[in-house]
């Protein structure tokens, strides 16, 4: 009997988007016999994009768990927001459960893709691509180390959700004696090994870079399988992987333990060797730091803080001759829906009845707390920073000499947690008394001004059109986009960034202090994300402006400093939720309080009142989602995680 195959629809690129029209905007047949699928190369191809189609979203809030399944951003309303459809933030909301697990990625429910049928369709893929007859043996080669990497990669994708995975290196035949079916997870070091392995195994047969960025954007290349490996090196590094004691008794049915409880410094060893040798490849491929380039219309020019926050916003939001991003999502865009939710309500006081901007998608002051000092130190820090005076309310000065009339409303009462702060937080953030530069404002000293209380223009519009915290997060919202009207609102998409350089430097300093403490290629690396944003290096800021002077210099002072870097550098980038599992910090880190301000009040000492939204509960159980008790009952071999 003839096997059946699923071929999923991907209709992605249009419009402004259409540079990245040759890659993944394929609309397969639905071809029903599985040997038509390879008896052309346009076939094949159609297949090859399928596979490629299982990619998880980055760029949605319902599929996406790394978005509001942590402690970044909040939504207003559990009315306005259901478990059925935004079952992510409902785990943060501590609703996981074992009868109907959210987001499900193991079985495909409650807006999870079931990725275990992304592999599937992965090994039918390499179990058929050589048949292709009109296909040259070098393109065989290359497609086949492409689908071997995505492989790998949903492998990872379920590993740090649910920790030891089993692994489907082969297609169980559908008529199959039932027994084949049951199948067991494996071991966190297996699991591990046979991932990298599979990466790999790709290398040999992948391209070192892709050729035309502008047609193939997106797919896998050496130097991503070089990035991935080093992050999932890392992964399997980090504490919660690499000598956990949490999870002793937890075997399989021969009482095999799924977690070795003794640290190996050899896997940082291994993580740190595969990061210098993804730095050295990135950069030997003319990666680097995304900086922004005014446009020549910009009259006067651009403060350099101006130019520092746009180089941060812009690393993930522009699209043409991106320097710093290795790997994209070209299936998940930031589409007109997803910059809405997060813009403020109109940046332009002509449109700001614009209902179609949301702006719902709201930081928490837990994050807005996580920026450093404009000294580059955390604000609890700094010798020169009113820590004490953060909640006090503050009056912007109004003289034009002012050095914070390109960050804040002139003349404008906010409060003094918004002054003195680095660029990354105003380039991250949208807040009651700040600015909002974009394209179609001629220079940074006449940008909109915005407004959170009552009244204001970025306040309440609609039932669910509202920030609850009263911040949005502007780093999400290409500064190209465009308010037309009313309710006319043109966004410039762009892909989401799976990895960019700044990121892989991060991973890489990190490698480097566990494995050797505080060495110099550790500063170095942190130095340089730090130094585009316009901050001072590690040992220089923590010397002259913390009250802890000597931190930089231990390992422990290092890692804390390093994991803060990483907090603020990818904010809203979905890497946060990971970061904290694999540090296993998340127990301290999100057992806490969601904090946001008072934002249905218009005079300032009322509204400037921190309001607990949710009291968060994570306890040990949570770094790992439980298996339906459906798949248990289904797959007998199968080991519930603890806790669940």
């Amino acid at each position: 009997m003839m096997k059946k195959f699923i071929i999923v629809i991907i209709i992605l690129v249009s419009g402004s988007f259409s540079s990245c029209k040759k890659f993944m905007d394929i609309v397969p047949d639905n071809v029903p016999e599985l040997e038509n699928a390879f008896a052309m190369r346009t076939m094949a191809e159609r297949y090859l994009f399928t596979c490629y189609s299982w990619m998880p979203a980055g760029f949605d809030l319902q599929a996406n768990p790394a978005i509001l399944a942590g402690d970044e951003v909040w939504l207003n309303s559990t009315a306005n927001f259901t478990e059925g459809t935004y079952g992510n933030w409902y785990i943060a909301r501590g609703t996981q459960n074992v009868n109907n697990p959210l987001n499900n990625y193991w079985e495909g429910t409650n807006q999870g893709k079931n990725l275990w049928a992304g592999i599937r369709d992965c090994n039918i893929f390499l179990d058929n691509i050589a048949k292709v007859p009109d296909m040259d043996e070098f393109e065989i080669k290359r497609w086949a180390a492409e689908v071997t990497f995505l492989k790998a990669y949903y492998h990872y994708y379920l590993l740090r959700m649910y920790g030891p995975i089993h692994l489907m290196d082969k297609n169980v035949e559908a008529f199959s004696d039932p027994k084949e079916t049951q199948i067991e997870r494996k071991s966190i070091d297996e699991c591990f090994a046979y991932i990298v392995d599979l990466i790999d195994s790709s290398m040999e047969n992948l391209p070192e870079d892709v050729a035309e960025s502008a047609l193939e954007n997106g797919r896998v290349s050496k130097l991503v399988a070089y990035a991935m490996k080093a992050e999932i090196l890392v992964t399997a590094a980090s504490p919660l992987f690499n000598g956990n004691n949490d999870y002793a008794g937890f075997a399989n049915e021969a009482k095999t333990s799924f977690f070795n409880p003794t640290f190996s410094e050899e896997k940082w060893n291994k993580a740190a060797e595969a990061s210098r040798i993804a730095v050295a490849f990135a950069e030997a491929h003319g990666r680097a730091l995304f900086k922004w380039q005014a446009p020549l219309t910009m009259s006067p020019a651009p403060q350099q803080t101006t130019v520092n926050q746009m180089s941060f916003r812009e690393a993930i939001a522009e699209r043409q001759r991106n320097t710093e991003q290795i790997w994209v999502n070209n299936a998940s865009r930031a589409t007109q829906n997803f910059q809405s939710i997060s813009t403020v309500r109109s940046y332009d006081p002509a449109f700001i009845n614009n209902s179609v901007l949301q702006g719902f998608m709201a930081p928490t002051i837990n994050s807005v707390l996580m920026f450093y000092s404009n000294n580059g130190v955390p604000i609890e820090e700094d010798l020169t920073y009113n820590y004490s005076g953060r909640f006090e309310l503050r009056t912007v000065p109004s003289a034009t000499t002012s050095p914070y009339k390109y960050n804040l409303t002139p003349g404008y009462t906010t409060i003094g947690l918004h002054f003195d702060r680095e660029d990354r937080f105003y380039a991250s953030l949208s807040f009651d008394g700040g600015r909002y530069f974009m394209s179609n404002h001629t220079n940074d000293a006449n940008t909109f001004n915005t407004n959170y209380r009552v009244g204001g223009n970025a306040a309440v519009i609609s039932p669910n059109g509202y920030s609850i915290t009263g911040y949005t997060p502007k780093k999400l919202v290409s500064y190209r986009n465009v308010s037309a009207a009313s309710n006319v609102y043109t966004v410039y998409e762009y892909a989401n960034p799976i990895i960019r350089l700044a990121d892989l430097y991060l991973l890489y300093a990190e490698a480097l202090n566990e494995v050797n403490g505080p060495v110099p290629d550790a500063f170095k690396y942190i130095d340089l994300v730090r130094k585009r944003s316009g901050l001072a290096g590690v040992k220089e800021s923590w010397a002259n402006f913390s009250s802890n002077p000597g931190k930089p210099n231990t390992k422990d002072g290092l890692r804390k400093i390093i994991q803060r870097e990483r907090a603020i550098e990818l904010m809203f980038e979905g890497k946060r939720y990971w970061d904290l599992r694999r540090w296993k910090t998340a127990q301290v880190e999100l057992n806490t309080n969601i904090l946001g301000w008072s934002i249905r009040e218009k005079e300032p000492q009322l509204f400037y009142r921190p309001l607990n939204l949710f009291s968060r509960t994570f306890t040990k159980r949570d770094y790992f989602w439980p298996l339906s008790l459906n798949e248990l009952r289904r797959n007998s071999k199968l080991t519930q995680n603890p806790g669940w």
